[in-house]
């Protein structure tokens, strides 16, 4: 399985913060609504936007999973390979010889299954 080291994972949180305004426009959203659906404040955002505060890891995993509901967001990250495959196969354990998934289909007969349908 791919492991992010711990240097690896403040450079993908520096890459995140970079990218911060941008994903708050395509949402829409300022900063207090944007906190509101990562479960982080206003001030949070606005210090890690404007530099006076760094991403931690648990900021950016809050971030992606708003990003990977939203369509646009989601097309923003594959589309400029913000956080690059190894993100991508480290939250899926994959083994670094194995593709990340990039589009996940629901199966229908897996989705009755799991509600016991």
């Amino acid at each position: 399985m791919v492991t992010l080291s711990a240097e690896e994972k403040r450079a993908l949180c520096n890459i995140m913060a970079e990218h911060l305004p941008k994903i708050r426009e395509l949402l829409g959203a300022t900063q207090e609504v944007f906190g509101e659906l990562c479960g982080l404040s206003r001030i949070t955002i606005s210090r890690i936007e404007n530099g006076s505060a760094r991403m931690n890891w648990g900021h950016l995993t809050s971030i992606m999973f708003v990003c990977a509901c939203n369509r646009r967001t989601k097309e923003y990250f594959y589309a400029n390979n913000i956080l690059g495959t190894r993100f991508l196969q480290f939250i899926q354990q994959k083994d670094a010889n194995i593709p990340p998934e990039t589009n996940i289909v629901v199966d229908l007969e897996a989705l009755r299954a799991y509600a016991g349908k």
